[in-house]
């Protein structure tokens, strides 16, 4: 039987046979359960299932599902067990009814791939009812927003939802955050813009003229730009809510808004990137080129390479001059649709249809490599902490080394497609995931694992290797499943 020192540390206090977790015979702390009904400490199932098995560990039955579902009753026990015999929990990480299993499946028969672990949890919470269409973040919050109509508001610390927001009467499509004039926005299929303070959370305005779905939303100084599917973009007034101009002459839907320089850049799937003056809302010029719809854009962060990229269902990237409005070099290269793009202080990464992911040096313009592993489309990118971070409709979140572009993380927790990320920024160390399944997750920076690219030591590996050791002393199913 295990047990446990008692309050004064030195006395110990048998522990429970049923209290105890089967892998690492010590006191559960957060008792899970696996889809075989058998119940686990969750560091140990956790590292179980990320080491690549995919059995019970108790039955060494393979397992139909990797969720784990917290089992309050037993927790509730064991705490109370535990009080009365003066034994304190460390309960700071507890999991919520809501959260899912993450693994990751990096190097799973896949050349170059390099498993990699977290220094943090990564975690995949259930929130929405129907597909995440919009996740944007700050430091302190996350914003998701759904086709189930509604807007969650999570605290990136804690990773638990604070408030939900449910004003709109549609699908909700696209959010932006305006921190210095303490508002978030949010547009939808029911033609609106709401406003909202970022201090209460509650609705302080809601903005109308559209005729059809808000598809887009930015903003730059005191002006909100939001591109809609009636083929206009409208600017209201940040400070006093009031519209200002409708920006007339796209022909077809608005799908996309970029800012660079003091001027909007907004892409139709009329094939075409037109560009306004932030201040005077007055047109500046129509790019065109393109020979297909327009649905991403992305301006260059960095200072010297003034460039604005749109990408195109043509298959695409084009590369634009923000103050000649030329067109300085065309991307070829995808087999397919271009669907996302983002970028970092040295290179534009664009995602596409055609499952690739290719790599563009910001100052030479040409591809210094092609990422390969997802098996279907890759539809959102952005960036992290000295890595580039993928989803795609086969429900897995990729990390991929941004100095050797190897696959540092495959994680797997979404049960659908991967359709939006976001971060703080190229110096975030946490990355958010929306996904088809209406589920929210949350990132941290991979630390590399042992022969991993330019990798030190992970401070896993010892957990791993007492992991090993504690699976193999129940001697029950079987030796422990090798990783796959």
């Amino acid at each position: 039987m295990a047990s446990t020192p008692g309050s004064d540390g030195k006395s110990k206090v048998p522990v429970p046979a049923h209290f105890s977790c089967p892998v690492s015979m010590e006191l559960m702390v957060d008792p899970v359960m696996v889809v075989t009904g058998h119940t686990y400490d969750r560091p140990f199932i956790q590292r179980w299932l990320e080491s690549g098995n995919k059995t019970c560990p108790v039955t060494g039955i393979k397992l139909r599902s990797l969720e784990l579902t917290p089992n309050f009753a037993l927790r509730m026990a064991i705490q109370d067990w535990a009080t009365a015999n003066g034994i304190v929990l460390n309960t700071s990480s507890l999991t919520s009814v809501m959260e899912k299993a993450v693994v990751n499946t990096a190097g799973e028969g896949e050349e170059g791939a390099a498993g990699g672990c977290s220094s943090v949890p990564h975690s995949v919470i259930e929130g929405h009812d129907e597909i995440v269409w919009a996740v944007e973040a700050t430091a302190r919050h996350l914003f998701s927003a759904s086709a189930d109509k509604t807007i969650r508001v999570w605290d990136t610390t804690t990773r638990r939802c604070l408030h939900v927001l449910e004003e709109h009467t549609r699908p909700v499509l696209s959010l932006a955050v305006s921190e210095r004039h303490a508002k978030l926005f949010s547009g939808s299929y029911d033609c609106s813009i709401r406003v909202w303070d970022l201090n209460t959370y509650r609705r302080v305005k809601s903005l109308h003229g559209h005729t059809d779905a808000v598809r887009a939303l930015a903003v730059c100084g005191d002006v909100l730009f939001s591109g809609s599917y009636d083929s206009t973009v409208r600017a209201f007034d940040i400070n006093t809510l009031k519209p200002l101009k409708v920006l007339e002459g796209h022909t077809e839907p608005v799908r996309t808004l970029a800012v660079l320089a003091g001027k909007l850049f907004s892409g139709s799937y009329d094939k075409t990137v037109r560009v306004w003056d932030a201040v005077s809302l007055e047109s500046l010029a129509v790019l065109e080129g393109h020979t297909d719809a327009v649905r991403a854009l992305t301006a260059s962060p960095v200072e010297e390479c003034n460039y604005v990229f749109s990408g195109s269902d043509d298959a695409t990237v084009r590369v634009w001059d923000a103050n000649s409005f030329n067109c300085v070099a065309v991307f070829d290269g995808h087999a397919d649709n271009v669907r996302v793009l983002t970028a970092d202080s040295k290179h534009l990464y664009s995602g596409s249809w055609d499952k690739t992911i290719r790599v563009w040096d910001m100052r030479t313009l040409q591809c210094v490599k092609v990422l390969e592993g997802h098996v279907e489309a890759v539809l959102a990118l952005t960036v992290m902490r000295s890595h580039l971070i993928s989803g795609s409709y086969d429900t897995t979140v990729r990390f991929w080394n941004t100095e050797s572009f190897t696959c540092v993380g495959k994680f797997e927790g979404h049960e659908d497609a991967v359709r939006v990320l976001t971060s703080t920024g190229e110096d975030a160390e946490t990355v958010y995931s929306g996904s088809y399944d209406g589920s929210i997750g949350f990132w941290s920076t991979p630390v590399p694992a042992t022969g991993a690219p330019n990798a030190a030591p992970a401070p896993a590996a010892s957990a791993t290797a007492s992991l090993s050791d504690a699976m193999s002393s129940l001697n029950v199913g079987g030796p422990p499943a090798a990783a796959s």
